[in-house]
């Protein structure tokens, strides 16, 4: 069917007139379950849960940092070894956490473990909850950032691995980043 076919508009005999109101109904019935299907397509009706990008959750960054002010806006370090008794700054970002739909505005609820594992794999250390963090935000963001700040003098002198677990609570989905380092 042509759309000129559906919205001209020609003289009709009588018997063409009859036809063309009979028609004309499923026509337009039609166009509209196809409108509507489309609004539900591009437009879902369930907007409870808004995420941050196309992508799953995971990582997009983890470095070693001299200082972060917020995000995309740190000094990268440069190095991964350390001096014992150092304190160390982590700056990592994820992506593809959810927003939830919560009266005028979104709820993010975000957490991060850690673990320490020797240059064996072997874990020695393992920190729930290092940063907990659930925000209200009026609109949907989608850059999300943390600082880990760690006091290196419990550790001696050696190559480690620190694993970070993401957790957005929302979805209840998990994504891991690995960092190595060496302590002398």
């Amino acid at each position: 069917m042509k759309l000129s076919s559906f919205f001209s508009h020609t003289p009709d005999t009588a018997a063409q007139g009859e036809a063309r109101r009979r028609v004309l109904p499923v026509r337009a019935a039609v166009f509209g379950i196809c409108i509507l299907v489309l609004a539900v397509f591009l437009f879902r009706a369930d907007f409870s849960a808004v995420q941050a990008s196309a992508s799953g959750f995971s990582f997009l960054k983890g470095l070693f940092v001299t200082e972060a002010k917020g995000y995309g806006m740190y000094t990268e370090a440069g190095t991964s070894r350390f001096e014992k008794g150092s304190k160390i700054h982590i700056y990592l970002e994820v992506d593809g956490f959810q927003n939830l739909k919560k009266d005028d505005g979104f709820t993010i609820n975000i957490g991060l473990d850690l673990q320490v594992k020797d240059d064996k794999g072997n874990v020695g250390i393992e920190q729930k909850d290092v940063v907990n963090s659930e925000l209200f935000v009026k609109s949907p963001w989608r850059d999300f950032f943390f600082t880990v700040n760690i006091d290196l003098a419990e550790l001696p002198p050696g190559k480690y691995t620190l694993c970070f677990i993401a957790t957005d609570k929302t979805s209840d989905k998990k994504a891991s980043h690995e960092m190595d380092m060496e302590i002398f």
